[in-house]
């Protein structure tokens, strides 16, 4: 019989408790270097440390005991919860993570409309466009500002056409197009969470510091999420938590920055930050921020 291993989680997602209770049996779905997923009543946890930020759908440990973890389990493992201990139980390895010595955090951004959010736009332009990063989309992001602020006379490329139609789409009426062009970006793009994805995040959080979005745009997006698979498991989980307000840390860390004045120096450095998470995961998600504040400066013309 194998040895009972105990892992503490040093802090995770506030509600996660609460949802395990109501869906206590589920199953290993996706192992990564820093950690893994776990499926429960149909929706995804990550149980890994926090390289990447404070994920809300977290549950975050030390390195060695995700690598203790790691090396002693494959997908798809059975996992369960027990609300009696407060742990998760990976049946086949005979290891527990338990929650009793943790921190609950939350990375819900409330709603703060203001008026200094656009103020910000250079720092995006300096961390993005000076640095001369490229979408996961391959669209380079200074060619598409010089195309956006007028100052290029060619014409717009068809990867740039598609974002001009998102940022009109973030308060059209159309419900075709707004369907459209959702439809272009989720899922678009190659990796675990999709670079269109990645924009659609970026672009939720400044809604939810500005309310740039729609109800016909914030409705399409549910709709489409709660009832077809259009992306990965991943990119979905991280969606539908944008739509509630809550997102990772390194974007909660630069939206604080937003909402108040005078925090220029410290929004670039989370923002350099955001940049070096996954692949082009960071890029993308940050090129996300940036339409949105341009949209935000559109609307105040």
């Amino acid at each position: 019989m194998l040895k009972t291993q105990t892992m503490y989680a040093e802090e995770y997602e506030r509600n996660i408790p609460l949802f395990l209770i109501e869906n206590p049996i589920g199953s290993v779905h996706s192992l990564f270097q820093n950690g893994l997923n776990i499926r429960m009543g149909g929706r995804l946890f990550f149980i890994g440390t926090d390289k990447n930020g404070k994920l809300p759908f977290g549950i975050h440990l030390q390195k060695d005991a995700i690598q203790r973890l790691l090396s002693s389990i494959q997908a798809p493992a059975a996992v369960h919860w027990d609300n009696d201990s407060k742990e998760l139980i990976f049946e086949d390895s005979n290891i527990r993570v338990n929650f009793q010595k943790g921190t609950p955090f939350s990375n819900i951004v409330p709603f703060t409309k203001n008026d200094r959010s656009t103020q910000y736009l250079d720092t995006f332009i300096k961390a993005l466009a000076i640095e001369g990063e490229q979408t996961g989309l391959d669209l380079d992001i200074e060619q598409f500002l010089l195309e956006y602020l007028r100052l290029q006379k060619e014409k717009y490329s068809a990867s740039a056409n598609e974002v001009y139609r998102l940022m009109d789409a973030l308060s059209s009426h159309d419900s075709s197009e707004v369907d459209r062009v959702l439809r272009y970006f989720l899922g678009r793009g190659r990796g675990l969470t999709p670079s269109g994805d990645d924009h659609l995040v970026g672009l939720l959080a400044i809604h939810t510091i500005s309310g740039i979005c729609s109800p016909l745009f914030l409705q399409t997006i549910q709709d489409i999420l709660l009832n077809e698979s259009v992306t990965t498991d991943i990119g979905r989980e991280y969606l539908l938590y944008a739509l509630k307000g809550e997102f990772s840390s390194t974007i909660v860390n630069i939206l604080n920055c937003l909402a108040e004045k005078d925090r220029q120096e410290e929004a670039e450095k989370h923002v350099l930050h955001l940049l070096t998470v996954g692949h082009s995961s960071g890029i993308d998600t940050a090129f996300g921020l940036l339409i949105g504040l341009l949209t935000m400066k559109n609307w105040r013309k």
